[in-house]
């Protein structure tokens, strides 16, 4: 028997680690914190939107899809925004998330600015036909001594998935773009050297943004 169970449930579908006493993970853009966040969103007091530079209609390319949560966030800032998840797992429950909130009375403009593609996102910066205003970077960088460590749904997804050995790789290929924004979310004090600096760095209380504009 696998340690990780998809499946359905009332609330919709959802990630079950059998192996501990946790909550199953099912995303969720419509209740708790989150949906706080939404009712009282502005480009002001969201660093990621800041960092993006979003603005209504922007072309915003998520390369991380992760939880969904950032891309939901630009989305309801006006953003039209491709979101990239390479697990098909992850990209399952998102799906899944997408469909109950396009349903949802406040929130389904925003979720019609949302794309997801299930693939992995080297791919397709390779073969991108239109250039987005922006990239977003949010690998799982792997572990460095005293990083502190994820709560909630984010332990599940890094328990599934692991760590993303691949980052430098993948920004590589957001910077050999023509994109004139690239953003790197990463944990605050990470020590990870990238190959180029960025041209300005935004702090919050345990994540930093990196900027690299052309």
């Amino acid at each position: 028997m696998s340690r990780f169970v998809l499946e359905k449930s009332e609330e919709g579908l959802r990630l079950t680690d059998t192996f501990v006493r946790q909550h199953p993970l099912l995303i969720d853009f419509s209740s708790g914190h989150f949906a706080h966040r939404l009712k009282n969103i502005t480009v002001k007091k969201e660093l990621i939107a800041r960092a993006a530079g979003a603005k209504s209609l922007a072309k915003v390319l998520d390369c991380t899809g992760g939880l969904g949560r950032d891309a939901f966030l630009l989305a309801s800032l006006g953003c039209c925004v491709t979101m990239i998840e390479r697990s098909h797992v992850l990209a399952f429950l998102l799906e899944d998330a997408l469909k109950r909130a396009l349903r949802h009375p406040e929130l389904g403009d925003i979720a019609m600015r949302i794309n997801l593609l299930a693939m992995d996102a080297r791919y397709y910066l390779s073969r991108m036909d239109v250039v987005p205003d922006v990239i977003i970077l949010d690998p799982m960088f792997p572990d460095r001594k005293k990083s502190a460590k994820v709560k909630g749904d984010m332990q599940i997804v890094q328990r599934f998935l692991g760590k993303d050995e691949d980052v430098m790789a993948l920004f590589d290929s957001a910077m050999n773009t023509q994109c004139p924004r690239v953003v790197m979310k990463r944990p605050l004090y990470d020590k990870s050297k990238l190959p180029v600096k960025p041209t300005n760095t935004m702090l919050g209380s345990s994540i930093r943004f990196d900027i690299f504009l052309r």
